[in-house]
């Protein structure tokens, strides 16, 4: 979650998040047997949309008129990094998803801490490990369930105990906590950030403790992440176009949403027949991984401007 969400939509997120916690200590089955639809609808809603004006971010960086050159250079190259990075998936699974952690960790970091200024080597580490730390927790945190996932789409089995991946993400958290005290004491932050970003570790760690894979990682990746980045977004091309709003936000997300759709009900349709012997949710990671690759190198050049 970024400073540029507003005050009140930030006060909603937070309440939804502790909302949820409070449901996964207090329902703990229902939200694991409801893990898949919440997924499915905050995928649809926020999380699909949020990548889907990549070709605005596009036009945004080159900052000219676009020639039907242009444009087919865009998609041409967009695609093929979706299908190139498919085909990697299949050949070395393991270093595929090693590589999809780690620009995940990194972007949402960026995402995180995008209006503070560093030196690139700094900014690159408390990136990084802020998007562990919002990785780590569904996944350390529910090492029993997350670790089927890891096994079925890298070939590996991973034999760390539940005790030592959870240790893990709690050493995570410390770092975290100690970069935003660094921080401060360096004045790159105020103590009123110093105070809400203390505020973001708890609220989501609770969410991750509480609340079963799925259902952390959906509610972060759509409410901190992704409607973050959305309403950074807006903001921007209202600068450029004053009456721009969420509803054209969403009419310029429309075809390239139908598209990841379309995708993504293949997917779902063709799996049995395709990896019959692979969980739909490691099918479903793999297919996230594909369609986020282009966009985190996006963002992160739109970044520079």
């Amino acid at each position: 979650m970024s400073a540029n969400m507003s005050s009140r939509l930030a006060g909603l997120v937070i309440f939804t998040t502790l909302l949820f916690a409070f449901l996964g200590w207090l329902l703990p089955d229902f939200l694991r047997n409801a893990q898949l639809p919440i997924l499915g609808l905050l995928l649809v809603s926020i999380g699909l949309p949020h990548g889907a004006t990549d070709f605005l971010l596009f036009k945004r960086i080159t900052s000219a008129k676009l020639t039907r050159k242009h444009i087919l250079k865009f998609f041409i190259i967009y695609i093929s990094a979706v299908v190139g990075f498919m085909l990697l998936w299949l050949i070395l699974p393991l270093f595929s998803f090693l590589l999809f952690i780690l620009i995940s960790a990194y972007h949402f970091g960026q995402s995180n801490w995008e209006n503070i200024v560093l030196a690139k080597k700094y900014d690159v580490l408390i990136n990084l490990f802020w998007g562990a730390f919002a990785i780590g927790g569904p996944i350390l945190w529910h090492w029993e369930e997350s670790s089927v996932v890891i096994g079925q789409i890298t070939g590996y089995v991973i034999n760390f105990s539940k005790e030592v991946m959870a240790l893990s993400q709690l050493v995570l958290i410390a770092l975290n906590l100690a970069i935003i005290l660094i921080l401060k004491y360096n004045l790159k932050i105020s103590y009123s950030q110093l105070k809400i970003e203390v505020i973001k570790i708890g609220v989501l760690s609770l969410l991750f403790y509480f609340t079963p894979m799925l259902v952390g990682f959906s509610l972060y990746f759509a409410l901190w992440h992704s409607l973050s980045s959305l309403n950074s977004q807006i903001l921007f091309y209202k600068k450029l176009w004053p009456n721009f709003n969420v509803i054209h936000y969403y009419r310029q997300a429309a075809p390239f949403t139908f598209l990841a759709l379309v995708g993504l009900v293949m997917m779902i349709y063709g799996h049995p027949y395709v990896l019959p012997n692979v969980s739909i949710i490691s099918t479903f990671v793999v297919f996230i991984a594909c369609i986020t690759l282009p966009h985190v190198f996006l963002i992160d050049e739109s970044y520079q401007y």
